[in-house]
């Protein structure tokens, strides 16, 4: 479960707090399972416990929010999450650390709803613009980040990379203590419904499959936990369809989710939730396309794709509610 204090910090920010541990049973094998809470890959997880997957599934999850993947991936380490959502190029880097895990399943394909925004009133329109300016991003290492350094070697100059928490973009924006963002879905969303900003960058448009968001594991899971980690996807990807059939309900269930209004849960679904994986299949090609974030990071020799995933679970076959 969340924090005391984490959960007073989630509160303060606006976010919907998407926390649940399902009820206990003597039979159930338990999974730990980390994200960032108002992430559209990630409200799949929310949904299937609503749904009653896991415990049709015959699984109990404990879930917990942290403020972005980098934050999810020290939870992993540290040995408090047996599977959270990632970044390949950040388990790259983890894994030079020493962290023993890997990539089980795929979320998204392409960064859809990643947007990099500015202000409306900002003369920032296009990507030469970024250069000298202060970029917002959720933490070192996320997917923000490591997409932050992607637009910046494209832009033909240099920026700075602003570390603010996923709940910071917003108020930072806004602030005007950074000149622009970088976006999840559905934050991207609620600053462009809201007039707060427009688009710079669509980072799904401009970058070619780089699986984003990926369902990683430790391989002490792995090993372990076979049969919990089948059964928790095969619930999560049950939800993942329940949701992409179901646009009425899903968008409902998003906006109490996320607290960010209808017309923004409609986004999300239009634009994330439709492009979700049905089964957490990926390719190597994909995974090899993201690594190369990594070098951006300093990191000199990429670990092959290979290394940094295994295949035994994917594709899933998804549980009906």
């Amino acid at each position: 479960m969340i924090s005391a204090t984490r959960r007073l910090f989630l509160s303060a920010a606006g976010i919907a707090l998407l926390a649940f541990a399902s009820p206990a049973s003597a039979q159930n094998p338990k999974l730990r399972v980390g994200g960032t809470p108002n992430y559209g890959p990630v409200l799949p997880i929310m949904a299937a416990e609503k749904l009653g997957l896991f415990k049709k599934a015959g699984v109990d999850v404990e879930f917990s929010g942290y403020q972005g993947g980098s934050a999810s991936m020290e939870a992993l380490a540290a040995g408090e999450a047996d599977i959270v959502n990632f970044i390949p190029p950040g388990l790259a880097l983890a894994r030079a650390r020493g962290v023993k895990a890997r990539i089980i399943s795929a979320g998204t394909i392409t960064p859809r709803g990643w947007w990099v925004m500015s202000r409306e009133d900002s003369s920032i329109k296009t990507i030469k613009d970024l250069v000298g300016k202060k970029v917002g991003t959720s933490s070192p290492g996320a997917a923000t980040d490591f997409f932050a350094l992607w637009v910046e070697s494209q832009s033909g100059g240099t920026f700075t990379r602003v570390p603010v928490g996923g709940s910071g973009l917003i108020p930072n924006l806004t602030a005007k203590n950074v000149d622009a963002v970088v976006a999840f879905p559905p934050v991207s969303y609620r600053i462009a419904s809201s007039g707060l900003g427009r688009v710079v960058v669509d980072l799904g448009a401009a970058m070619k499959p780089n699986v984003p968001d990926v369902w990683v594991a430790s391989d002490e899971a792995i090993a372990k936990k076979p049969e919990a980690v089948k059964k928790f996807l095969a619930a999560f990807y049950g939800a993942v369809r329940y949701m992409q059939e179901n646009r009425a309900w899903t968008v409902k269930f998003i906006d109490e989710a996320t607290k960010f209004g209808e017309a923004v849960a409609g986004e999300e679904f239009d634009n994330t939730v439709k492009g979700l994986s049905a089964d957490g299949a990926f390719k190597q090609e994909w995974v090899e396309e993201s690594l190369k974030l990594a070098t951006l990071a300093g990191m000199k020799e990429l670990p092959p794709a290979t290394s940094l995933y295994t295949t035994e679970f994917v594709p899933v076959t998804p549980l009906s509610p």
